[in-house]
């Protein structure tokens, strides 16, 4: 459309120009509405923390620890174990709701 537009434009008269080209101009300023941002209040949002991926890297580091640090390693089992419960309880609570 622009090019379109512009075609016409070139196409008339030099004196004319400027003024189609201000006239344009306006149009399409006036004609574009800049609409205020929706807000989005009461929304969930599901993806921000995932607590059943963060038990997996616990019990890597658990395992290797383990063998180092035995009772830091068996912390952070459990740990891991706590974090995947609490992951696999809230999708079940939160889906169970819907």
């Amino acid at each position: 459309m622009a090019r379109d537009l512009a075609q016409h434009i070139n196409s008339v008269p030099s004196k004319q120009r400027e003024q189609l080209r201000e006239m344009a101009v306006h149009l399409v300023r006036d004609e574009v509405v800049i609409a205020p941002p929706v807000e989005r209040g009461g929304e969930r949002r599901t993806d921000a923390f995932n607590p059943f991926a963060i038990g997996i890297p616990l019990i890597l580091a658990g395992g290797v620890l383990s063998i180092l640090f035995p009772p830091v390693g068996l912390l952070l089992f459990a740990a891991a174990a706590v974090t995947m419960a609490w992951g696999v309880l809230s999708v079940l609570l939160s889906s169970g709701g819907n």
